[in-house]
């Protein structure tokens, strides 16, 4: 991290930045219980 004035994000950009984050982690806590849902369903 710098302290330049000139380099340091906007807020809009570290929302954007935090917003990308969390669709990140939704997508990957979905896949991980779509995934043992079915494994569950397959195994019945």
């Amino acid at each position: 991290m710098t302290l330049d004035p000139q380099k340091r994000r906007s807020p809009a950009q570290m929302r954007a930045g935090n917003l990308r984050l969390a669709l990140i982690l939704i997508g990957v806590v979905a896949v991980f219980f779509l995934g043992a849902v079915v494994k569950q369903w397959l195994v019945r």
